[in-house]
């Protein structure tokens, strides 16, 4: 039996001189390997849309618990992302969150809409690569049942202060008046227009999830907020990441 699905490839394993395996985020079997017999030759039918992040059509036949690439078609390949080491190192990061923290066989429409677009914004450079990082790390642990309670004090229910403290333990925030330094000592102050923009990210629909604008300042504070908030729940070591940081942090 033949299955067609469409998915973005997040990594390739090279199988002997011909072959390899590549996991694809696919919409609707979530994130399945799939075994690519003489893919790796250049002038393989299947070669094009099966490179790393190409988003394509697959035709897989499933024997045991294992998918075979029958057939592909490539829909769209970020091409770009290639001819930049920041902009391939962040998809990289990407890529691997969803590896580690995606399921198979459970539709996966919103992560892949995520990731997709994303992919794009980031390859046509229209939008920060910092800017996508924290868009992508909030509402990716959003989609997955991570989201942080981030609607109003969790004590006593307060929307708006003048400041409120997120814990990043249990992903809550308090007013002032319910903080207390002594029992969340892993707390970070936000101020309003960062508030609102952790809100917008979590809560907003996902057509308008790019549309919105935040100074450097709160960028700077949103980057270490959504980053340390992943990596704290999810409790991984990325490695992607520390490359990501490694090259960011060169001067060229």
């Amino acid at each position: 039996m033949l299955i067609t699905t469409r998915g973005i490839v997040l990594r390739e394993k090279q199988v002997g001189e011909n072959d390899k395996f590549i996991d694809v985020l696919t919409n609707d079997l979530g994130v399945i390997e799939i075994s690519a017999k003489g893919a790796r030759k250049i002038n393989a039918k299947n070669s094009p849309a099966s490179q790393l992040f190409a988003y394509s059509k697959f035709c897989v036949q499933k024997r045991g618990e294992r998918y075979y690439l029958n057939s592909s078609d490539p829909i769209h390949i970020f091409y770009d992302l290639r001819l930049d080491m920041e902009k391939l190192a962040l998809a990289s990061y990407f890529a691997e969150i969803i590896l580690f923290s995606a399921t198979s066989e459970e539709p996966s429409q919103e992560i892949l809409r995520l990731m997709l677009n994303s992919l794009e914004f980031l390859s046509s450079g229209k939008r920060s690569k910092e800017f996508l990082k924290s868009v992508f790390e909030l509402r990716l642990l959003s989609e997955i049942g991570l989201m942080p309670d981030i609607v109003g004090c969790a004590e006593c229910g307060a929307y708006l202060s003048d400041k409120m403290y997120f814990i990043f333990e249990n992903g809550i925030i308090l007013c002032p008046t319910c903080y207390d330094l002594n029992l969340h000592a892993e707390a970070a102050q936000l101020s309003l227009p960062l508030l609102h923009a952790i809100r917008y990210i979590v809560l907003t629909e996902f057509e308008k999830l790019w549309n919105f604008k935040i100074s450097d300042e709160v960028q700077k504070k949103l980057n270490y907020i959504a980053e340390k908030y992943l990596v704290l729940h999810l409790d991984k070591h990325f490695k992607t990441l520390e490359f990501y940081k490694s090259i960011c942090s060169k001067e060229f």
